[in-house]
């Protein structure tokens, strides 16, 4: 089968005859319709993040189709369209014990540890594929990994209707954020230097925008939030000195949730004036269980909009040159480019 092939760091390969996978007990095969490239297989890609011995098929945002079942699967049918919720928890170890199966020592992962979805064809537990509504497309369907990271970020940021929100980083998953808190019952601003995601922010409801690179946030958001501060700042931009900035500029007793990541060091918090204005400052990774199909059900509602997001559609053969090469491009005026066939 045709498959995006990750061999190492700078080395990733189209190969057209990579072996199609075969579903184990408790498995199905899935006919891949579309998996969206994002900032995460870019790193991986270039700096060997989340790297294992041997390639493997990148691409952990997917949707496919139920071609074959596996030994004792039931409860799903052949012909069933699917998100895939990537992670996979082992449900006995300390984290998964408390509650905490993000935490898991024992996890795997669809596109990291395991082949992903960057080909004709990906197995993976039917436990672990969420139907899909017959109004949330192909195209949108990808888009549910990181509606969920999104969810659990607002999970962790506690927020109760009427708080004050501001989400630093308009990607994805920050455009996607934006919404989950509107969702919650939360006034957003939208912080990005970018005017094209302004745009899209406002057009997603924002309250209102700022460009740090032509206005100061220290000095705007008292006036746009509460005249201490935001109650909820979300950082999903993962560039240096953001996490920074979400931790000084939420008020006192507020609360920052650090989302976004990169190879890069980030600056130091003053964890000595976090502590006198008693702000809560934590990190939210990936999604909690239930994360995923609380995404799909927002999709599904209209309550989440991906669709400005998806940039581009390529077929698997373009992959690399109209996927993966345009991401990395400084200048790149794209947010989720989709590969495969649909």
């Amino acid at each position: 089968m045709q498959a995006i092939v990750l061999h190492g760091p700078i080395d990733l390969r189209f190969d057209p005859e990579y072996p199609t996978p075969s579903p184990k007990a408790g498995e199905v095969l899935l006919r891949m319709t579309y998996t969206s490239i994002c900032q995460t297989d870019i790193e991986m890609w270039q700096h060997g993040m989340f790297s294992r011995s041997g390639p493997r098929v990148l691409g952990h945002e997917a949707a496919g189709v139920v071609e074959e079942l596996g030994e004792g699967v039931t409860g799903i049918e052949i012909g069933t369209r699917v998100a895939v919720e990537n992670v996979r928890v082992c449900g006995s170890c300390f984290f998964c014990q408390k509650g905490t199966s993000q935490l898991c020592e024992n996890g795997r992962n669809f596109g990291f540890s395991d082949d992903g979805g960057l080909a004709e064809y990906g197995v993976w537990p039917a436990s672990q594929v969420i139907p899909l509504p017959d109004h949330v497309t192909n195209e949108e369907a990808p888009l549910a990994e990181p509606t969920s990271v999104a969810v659990h970020a607002v999970e962790n940021a506690q927020v109760t209707i009427g708080d004050t929100a501001v989400v630093i980083g308009c990607g994805v998953v920050g455009l996607a954020t934006l919404q989950v808190l509107q969702a919650a019952g939360a006034t957003v601003v939208a912080i990005d230097p970018r005017d094209q995601s302004l745009e899209i922010a406002t057009d997603l409801g924002a309250a209102a925008t700022i460009n740090p690179t032509t206005s100061d946030p220290a000095k705007l958001l008292p006036e746009l939030t509460t005249p201490y501060g935001p109650d909820i700042i979300i950082e999903t931009a993962g560039a240096p000195g953001t996490a920074l900035y979400a931790a000084n500029w939420v008020r006192k007793g507020g609360r920052a949730v650090i989302v976004g990541f990169s190879h890069q060091s980030q600056d130091n918090v003053n964890f000595g004036r976090a502590h006198q204005g008693e702000k809560t400052i934590l990190a939210s990774s990936a999604t909690s269980s239930g994360g995923y199909q609380k995404a799909v059900d927002l999709i599904a509602s209209g309550k989440v909009n991906v669709k400005p997001l998806i940039s581009a559609t390529v077929p698997l053969a373009r992959g690399i040159e109209d996927g993966f090469e345009r991401m990395l491009k400084p200048t790149k005026d794209v947010y989720r480019i989709l590969v495969g066939n649909g």
